[in-house]
């Protein structure tokens, strides 16, 4: 469980490395984040240092041109030993079995064609022991190898699996499964790029810290689920993110400030009306509600984040349980 643990923890952040360059997590590019992040290839690190000084964003093709002139590790075998655990060592194994994984793909087909075309010309040959015999041992030679390519195959197929997991759990909250504020910036960054307006809607429940002060965590963590379920099913299809805490978001693409506001507003009346009781003593937890602010949005996110939670102050400054939304001029 920790080496599953270690290694899930190292691919999110090699993910993390290629979603700040939105850069596609391809097994080359995954590589690359490894080598970079861990420091295996000094020429490597240091050429990408010099490039993305001052917070500039790596291009694909300057990631192909880094990976096609990086030196080979093998004049620094002794030092990378001294200093790498097992871990990382069975790390940047399965790291090239996912780089060569198109590879062995295409062998395995090639030698599948390969042994049906040996068999058929071995019924051709017949009564030439000598060819016979070589025939044999190729086709032999050729189940062995499909058998070994095919288990490399699977193996390969487990890691993309395992990486795909990492990459779910880095973009996913892990109390609420709702996508965390890593995957809500990067789909405002997407629909930004994209041209679309957004209305933004920022959520924050009531009074959450009397709740954690007065009952504990563990139920402060119930009321936090109860409300992001909630929040999931009347506010869908739209995306509901948790943004940090007892905040919460919701991106509501090619909508009105109105409508959104008319949504959240039944998201709001679904919440409060929810009758929550203490788990273990049946002890009402009294009405849970929350606030929230709706800006509008096309091509600045961030600022629209600013302006929702400007707005979400408001309301709470205004007595709370309550939604304010301003219509753009």
């Amino acid at each position: 469980m920790e080496r599953k643990n270690i290694n899930r923890q190292m691919a999110q952040e090699a993910i993390r490395f290629l979603d700040a360059h939105m850069l596609d997590a391809t097994p080359t590019n995954y590589t690359f984040a490894y080598l970079y992040l861990t420091g295996a290839n000094g020429w490597l690190r240091k050429a990408v240092d010099g490039i993305i000084e001052g917070g500039v964003r790596l291009a694909q093709k300057e990631v192909d041109g880094l990976m096609e002139l990086a030196p080979g590790e093998t004049g620094h075998g002794a030092a990378a030993s001294s200093m790498a655990t097992e871990e990382e060592h069975r790390a940047r194994l399965r790291l090239q079995m996912l780089s060569f994984s198109d590879l062995t793909a295409q062998a395995i087909s090639s030698a599948g064609s390969f042994g049906r075309d040996l068999a058929q010309r071995a019924d051709m040959i017949g009564g030439a022991s000598d060819l016979g015999g070589l025939v044999a041992a190729m086709l032999e030679r050729t189940a062995e190898m499909e058998r070994r390519l095919a288990e490399t195959r699977l193996e390969t197929e487990r890691l993309r699996q395992d990486l795909d997991a990492a990459r779910d759990d880095a973009t996913r909250d892990a109390l609420t499964n709702l996508p965390n504020r890593r995957a809500i910036d990067r789909q405002l960054r997407l629909f930004a790029e994209q041209g679309t307006q957004i209305a933004l809607a920022f959520c924050d429940i009531d009074h959450f810290k009397s709740i954690n002060d007065r009952f504990g965590h563990a139920v402060g963590d119930r009321v936090l689920k109860v409300v992001a379920e909630t929040l999931s099913a009347t506010m869908d299809p739209h995306i509901v993110g948790r943004f940090g805490g007892e905040e919460f978001v919701v991106v509501l693409p090619q909508v009105d400030a109105e409508t959104a506001f008319a949504l959240v507003e039944k998201a709001r009346a679904a919440v409060s009306s929810r009758n929550m009781r203490v788990r273990d003593t049946d002890e009402p937890l009294g009405q849970v509600t929350f606030s929230a602010g709706i800006a509008l949005c096309r091509n600045d996110p961030e600022a629209a984040l600013r302006q929702a939670d400007d707005l979400l102050y408001e309301a709470k400054n205004s007595g709370r349980n309550r939604t304010i939304y301003k219509v753009a001029a």
